[in-house]
């Protein structure tokens, strides 16, 4: 598979390149970008012009960024990721997007952070732009670089068709840095309670238990079917609110990413990737992997 990530000029882009080595995808190539944004004064020309040009301001900028991908191609090769390098000028997010159409890449993966005044940091807005604009999957990590080891792994599940083609992508994608993963499946009880009783007609109590059993049955199916294709994962259901169980199963499992899938862009999926996804990407702390099928 190939991948494209941003490279920033702090050196948070490392905990983006430690992630991807970690996974032990089978990485053909990875396009490393850096984009000088177009300088945005707050003040008047004349202002800036007392201490130095904006061209020597940019020509600065320029070399801040090459010098950052120098660096992040001797990490890349590092992690085994077969790194080149591409600097270029404008909008991180649209670039990002371009730059994976053009060499045919399968994942973007960038650092999120708040934005600096200064350079193209990789901040939470184009973590979250991604998450919405893309037709690509996307890996956001955080500051923090990855412990040693393989990988504790959570995977968010709602148990569609469409989460089935999640699995089979990430299956496609051969990461052998995964030690285990937890698939978890959450619903709100009293919600599928009274979908169910409108459809079925049956008791409350009856209702809830099937629901469980259902989705125990249905979970432990696609967890047997990760297993026979190499990826080490065990099944779990649990009731509650959606975002606080996610939370709570990493902090129990001691996990270092999340996996959750989004079909991906347009006026749609902005209400649909706002639910849980843009929450996850934007607000926790731990990386999260969006995944987005190419058949979605």
């Amino acid at each position: 598979m190939k991948c494209v990530v941003g490279i920033d000029l702090e050196g948070r882009y490392l905990s983006a390149l430690a992630l991807l080595g970690k996974l032990k995808l089978d990485v053909s190539e990875t396009t490393l970008v850096h984009a000088t944004e177009p300088l945005q004064l707050s003040m008047p020309y004349s202002a800036y012009g007392m201490f130095t040009e904006t061209d020597e301001i940019h020509e600065s900028l320029q070399k801040a960024g090459k010098a950052a991908l120098a660096e992040a191609s001797a990490k890349g090769e590092e992690f085994g990721l077969n790194p080149r390098t591409e600097i270029m000028e404008g909008f991180p997010t649209p670039l990002l997007n371009d730059v994976a159409n053009q060499r045919g890449a399968e994942l973007i993966s960038i650092a999120s952070s708040a934005r600096s005044a200064i350079g193209a940091i990789f901040g939470g807005s184009v973590a979250r732009g991604l998450a919405i604009e893309s037709t690509h999957s996307v890996l956001v990590t955080r500051e923090a670089l990855p412990k040693e080891g393989p990988l504790e792994v959570v995977m968010a599940t709602d148990q569609s068709p469409y989460c089935a083609e999640c699995l089979k992508l990430l299956v496609s994608m051969a990461p052998k840095g995964i030690a285990h993963l937890t698939l978890l499946t959450v619903y709100e009880r009293e919600k599928h309670n009274s979908l169910l009783s409108l459809m079925k007609g049956g008791s409350k109590t009856e209702t809830l238990d099937e629901t469980q059993k259902n989705l125990e049955l249905k979970g432990s199916e696609l967890a047997q079917w990760m297993n026979a294709n190499g990826i080490p994962t065990t099944s779990k259901v649990v009731a509650g609110h959606v975002e606080e169980s996610i939370h709570a199963q990493m902090k129990e499992s001691d996990a270092e990413l999340l996996i959750v899938g989004s079909r991906g862009h347009g006026l749609l999926d902005r209400i649909v990737v706002g639910s849980t996804c843009l929450h996850e990407i934007v607000h926790e702390k731990y990386p999260v992997l969006l995944l987005r099928p190419h058949t979605a």
